[in-house]
């Protein structure tokens, strides 16, 4: 994918300036999403790339444990993955912040898997968790503090649905999605997606 085409995510940003900056990151320049909902989005992202090993990094430690990055890439490849929607952020902000608490993001993820049209509705938890890097030795030789980056833990699936039966001359379903990251107006699905 160009870097200048629009992210997969949906944001209305270019991809080189939304998830690939997280997706493709590197050691010596290291950038993490700021918040659950950019990591939601570049999760999405990197789905959309077949790129299970950023999945696999991004889930909380605890929850690497029961993924493998074979497991994600299957899936992940067995789908086109189309849209993105936010319904909700809850950060927890009735509460003082404690920037430890679980936060949610609530989303529904739109793919096509066999000509079909699939809804994934899911609430999403995250938290921050430490995650080791090379400490760096400050002047009264204390360790700096962990890396804190934001984690995907689990999530509670509230709806996981097949939409529509797709046939080639119909309408792409990504015209009807104003997030969709491929939208090519008024062209029909086997014009869209090579299926």
């Amino acid at each position: 994918m160009l870097t200048n085409n629009p992210c997969f995510c949906g944001s209305e940003k270019i991809f080189a300036n939304c998830c690939q900056v997280f997706i493709e990151n590197n050691e010596i320049k290291a950038i993490y999403p700021e918040n659950p909902e950019q990591l939601m989005r570049s999760r999405f992202s990197a789905y959309a790339l077949g790129n299970g090993q950023y999945i696999y990094d991004t889930y909380a430690k605890i929850s690497q444990a029961s993924q493998s990055v074979k497991e994600i890439n299957d899936w992940g490849k067995s789908c086109t993955w189309i849209a993105l929607k936010i319904h909700a952020i809850n950060n927890n902000s009735n509460t003082i912040y404690n920037e430890y608490s679980d936060q949610f993001v609530e989303f529904s993820a739109f793919y096509i898997t066999d000509n079909t049209l699939c809804e994934l509705r899911e609430n999403s938890r995250f938290i921050l968790e430490n995650v080791p890097s090379n400490p760096v030795i400050l002047e009264n030789n204390a360790e700096e503090k962990q890396n804190l980056q934001w984690r995907y833990i689990d999530g509670d699936i509230i709806e996981h649905s097949e939409l529509k039966q797709i046939k080639r001359k119909d309408l792409c379903p990504c015209n009807n999605y104003p997030t969709a990251w491929s939208i090519k107006k008024g062209k029909k699905f086997k014009q869209c997606w090579d299926t």
